[in-house]
Formats: structure tokens, sequence, C-alpha cells
């Protein structure tokens, strides 16, 4: 029995060193099936399935607190469950790739295919249309849900809003990294009209990464120039 030890113990170590090489690799391409899932995501978002969702909204949770990091895990979870989301329009930024559906709410299923309103009854155009969403870390994250904020967002480039009828024009006068604490760049500010975009740092305990802009136009969907409308098209199967 004796001599047979070492032969068992060799095999023992190749079989551990084999089943920690395919969890590792589960775990690699877990992730990028993930993201993989996450950039193939086209809802339909068009005029007619806005009108539904204003016309029968479902209920929406607002409590920040409660929304979890993002994770592999939540993302499949949140495209199988994709069909009980009710999207409200698109925002779009197109300097930086930036085009994603949004709905009413801040829950884990919404914010991990799109952006969420951090307020409720939240109007395009009027107060301050705050939106959030994930940023997700890694190289083939960047171009995900918010992510492009944090890699590329400046003062001065262009934000789109559009329920599909007509199309809000913002220009970002504000690009900054604030504490998770400061929610009051989410409040209304008297007189003014804005969008703030949040997505969290490259780490959530870092901060937030916020860009606000002030709106400088409205105009109806159809005098709104191709190239605008084609910035929506990005995360959207259906625009009219």
């Amino acid at each position: 029995m004796t001599k047979h030890k070492p032969k068992q113990h060799r095999y023992l170590r190749r079989v551990l060193y084999g089943l920690l090489i395919v969890i590792s690799l589960m775990m690699i391409f877990h992730v990028q099936l993930a993201h993989f899932v996450l950039s193939q995501f086209q809802p339909t978002v068009n005029q007619a399935s806005v009108n539904r969702a204003k016309k029968a909204p479902k209920k929406a949770n607002y409590d920040w607190q409660k929304v979890k990091p993002l994770t592999a895990e939540q993302v499949i979870k949140a495209r199988l469950q994709a069909g009980k989301i009710n999207f409200i329009g698109m925002v779009s930024v197109p300097d930086i790739g930036l085009s994603v559906p949004i709905s009413q709410g801040t829950d884990d299923i919404n914010l991990s295919l799109g952006a969420g309103t951090l307020y409720e009854n939240e109007k395009m155009g009027q107060g301050n249309y705050a939106l959030a969403s994930h940023f997700i870390q890694g190289a083939s994250g960047k171009s995900l849900l918010f992510s492009p904020l944090y890699y590329q967002g400046k003062v001065g480039q262009k934000i789109y809003l559009t329920d599909m009828d007509q199309v809000y024009t913002y220009r970002a006068t504000t690009y900054r990294t604030i504490k998770p604490t400061d929610v009051q760049w989410a409040d209304p500010v008297a007189g003014k009209k804005l969008i703030t975009l949040i997505t969290c740092d490259y780490t959530a305990e870092r901060g937030r990464v916020i860009m606000q802009g002030t709106l400088e136009g409205q105009q109806s969907w159809d005098d709104t120039p191709t190239a605008i409308q084609k910035s929506f098209t990005k995360d959207n199967r259906w625009i009219k």
C-alpha cells in the first residue's frame, strides 16, 4: 500500500488542478457570455410600445439602495425576463456610442439592460430628468450600458432623449465624479431643464460618475435629422 501512495497523491493533484482550470474557464467565459448577451440585446422601442407603457405603467422600484452590483448571472437573468420591462424611450450620446433603452424605476432587471428613471413621474424636457445605469468593468464592457460615460464622457457633448414622438436635445455642462452620498445632483433645480446621467466609477466604492446637461431644444421625431434618429438604433430593433 505504501508504494501506491505517491501515485495516488499525484493523481489527486492532477484532478484538483483540472477542476481549478475548468472552474476558472467557466468563470471567464461566463462573464464573456453575459457581455455578449448584453451587446446583442435589441428591445422593441417604438411609439406604439411607448404608448402602451404609458397607458399601463407597471409598479416600479425607486429605492436606489436596493440595486445590487451587476453580475453575469444578473445580466443573463434580466435578458430572460426582458419581456416584463415597459420601455418608455431611449437615451443617446452619439459622440461616445451610448444608446440604451429607458424604463421606469431602478430595479436590478431594467438597470441590467438599460437606464432607469430615479424618480417617479419624471418627464422628458422638464425638471431634472435623472437616469442611472450600470458601469461594466473590463475591455469587453466599455461600450455597454453607461460604461461609455466613464471612459469618454466630456462637457459639451450632446445628449438626446426620445419617447419616439418628440426628441429632446441637451448639451452636457457638467462631467465629474461625486461621492455616492451626493444624491442632490438628481434633484430638480428651479428654473432649469436638465438631464442627469449617473453611473458608478470604476468601483462603486470610489463614487459615481455624472454627466449633466441643459435642454437646448425639442422637435418632433419626423423633424429630427436622420443622423440623430440613427443614434438611437444601436440598441433598438424598431424605430418607427
